[in-house]
């Protein structure tokens, strides 16, 4: 398990900001309200994920109580979050004062006038500057070209390698097997395994083919379009890549010899889980290691020799080691915190995004109340007896009743050391800890933020739309072998040429040209 308390170094910034960024919440409040306690409080509009939870818990009303704010939240579910959120921004009706969006939605409605140009009011956010210090993607990944600032990037306290591979250990044991390292010796056992259990799904995922063809791209050190390639420093493009043949080759051989789930392109969450815990499954690519837990608990019920246990990733034919995604703090443009350009409380909602950034807040929406929600034992935050998690099975209340899921307020910053102790439970822990400690050989890092205009952003919209949906429906008839890779392939490349990928390609070759040459390199930092 991960025990470390982390504290925020302040030294590089201007003594007067540290004063500020120090202050007490109330005091940056309460220079606005002093003398006017009786007057009722601004109702702030916002938009924000349900989370499948109302916004009514202890710290959720503890959060308006410091912000001296009322909220009226516009709450959607957080897999359809995106579009419905786009539809408000883009209809004649009332617009939310501030909002969750992504960085596709930035550049389309920042330069129309929605958004506000958060630039010329940094001076007076000390907390996120100290913060855009630490991590300057924060504040890079959403700029635009021309310098302006239309939302900031949502991110969390520190980074970590949160999915990777599994296997059902006691299955490889019982059955005289070692656990596989390469794919080749994955590949022998499952076949066997598939020969002793002829009903079982050896390999299984879910939320599409995208999520485990990406696999197998990534033991190639590629990828399924346009990515930073890790080793040379340059943008490319890996469908036209040998090594992605290879990776899609490797794919079909598995799934071949039907050590694939069938259904791996449509098969719903529910049941994959139910492959899992049943003992259909033997070997997750992948996946979160912050499941196993549960997995491991529902899997024991049916087959108490069940042992789910997470190992690095396996390596080639090639000698290449599997690599996989690295979770970067920031979020790079996924969830960008916005505010309305034409909202008439841009004042205090200046002052309310940068009071998430501070410690009290961060600590609020993490961690709740001292004392009630948790305790400070050997310099670390603990939560209290009666929080329900994976680590505390007999705690009476779960986070989400009490607020302190990390979800309270507008994206408020994610406390990695919370979420920890929250979600994650011991096989998960050691897991992650095993991918964080071995992340620079094993670790896929994305490419420095390239900033594109209105124009360009639109031109990438229509060529790669249509590209990614041509190159999903042919790498499914590759796998199962309605297309074959020797015939059929030259022709699938011929296609993408036509498709023009190598505009965008170009594009973004262009403006990775044109950065300063400190923000040329790999950004390696998860801490």
């Amino acid at each position: 398990m991960l025990k470390r308390h982390r504290r925020i170094i302040l030294a590089a910034l201007p003594t007067a900001v540290l004063l500020l960024a120090a202050a007490c919440l109330f005091v940056v409040f309460d220079k606005k309200t002093a003398g006017k306690q009786a007057e009722p409080p601004v109702v702030i509009k916002a938009a924000v994920p349900s989370f499948a939870r109302e916004r009514n818990t202890m710290i959720d009303l503890e959060y308006e109580r410091l912000t001296q704010l009322k909220f009226d939240w516009i709450q959607f579910p957080l897999n359809d979050y995106m579009k419905r959120i786009k539809q408000l921004l883009a209809s004649s009706g009332e617009k939310p004062d501030i909002f969750i969006i992504d960085k596709d939605m930035v550049q389309r409605f920042g330069p129309q006038g929605m958004l506000l140009d958060l630039q010329p009011y940094l001076d007076r956010m000390p907390n996120l500057q100290r913060w855009i210090s630490k991590y300057p993607e924060i504040y890079r990944s959403i700029v635009t070209e021309d310098g302006k600032l239309y939302g900031i990037d949502g991110f969390n306290t520190y980074g970590q390698m949160p999915v990777g591979y599994m296997l059902r250990a006691d299955i490889f044991y019982r059955n005289g097997m070692l656990l596989p390292k390469t794919f080749d010796e994955l590949y022998d056992s499952l076949k066997q395994l598939k020969h002793i259990y002829p009903d079982s799904k050896p390999i299984s995922n879910r939320w599409g083919p995208n999520r485990l063809l990406e696999s197998f791209f990534m033991a190639y050190h590629t990828h399924g379009g346009i990515y930073f390639n890790n080793e040379e420093l340059v943008y490319k493009f890996g469908p036209v890549e040998s090594n992605y043949k290879k990776a899609v080759e490797l794919a079909r051989k598995f799934y071949e010899a039907k050590l694939i789930d069938p259904d791996f392109a449509t098969t719903a969450e529910s049941q994959y889980f139910e492959n899992i815990t049943s003992g259909k499954t033997f070997a997750i690519f992948n996946d979160y290691f912050t499941e196993m837990d549960g997995w491991q608990e529902k899997g024991t019920k049916q087959d108490s020799m069940f042992n789910l246990k997470a190992v690095l990733p396996f390596v080639t034919d090639t000698g290449l080691q599997a690599l996989e995604k690295v979770q970067y703090p920031n979020t790079q443009g996924t969830w960008v915190i916005a505010i309305n350009a034409k909202s008439k409380h841009i004042d205090e909602l200046i002052r309310l995004l940068d009071a998430q950034y501070s410690d009290a807040m961060m600590e609020l929406t993490n961690w709740g109340i001292e004392g009630n929600t948790f305790v400070w034992a050997n310099g670390e935050r603990t939560y209290t007896s009666k929080v329900h998690t994976k680590m505390n099975p007999t705690g009476t209340v779960t986070p989400e009743q009490l607020g302190v899921d990390g979800r309270s307020g507008i994206w408020a910053p994610y406390d990695q050391d919370a979420e920890y102790k929250r979600r994650w439970g011991a096989l998960g822990l050691e897991a992650q800890q095993s991918y964080n400690e071995n992340a620079s050989r094993i670790g896929f890092f994305d490419g420095p933020a390239v900033p594109f205009k209105q124009d360009e952003l639109n031109t990438i919209t229509k060529i790669m739309t249509p590209l990614d949906k041509f190159i999903t429906e042919k790498l499914i008839k590759f796998v199962t072998g309605e297309l074959n890779m020797d015939s059929d392939w030259n022709s699938f490349q011929e296609e993408l040429g036509r498709m023009g990928y190598q505009r965008v390609l170009d594009m973004y070759r262009e403006k990775f040209a044109k950065l300063p040459e400190d923000q040329k390199k790999l950004n390696m930092n998860i801490r």
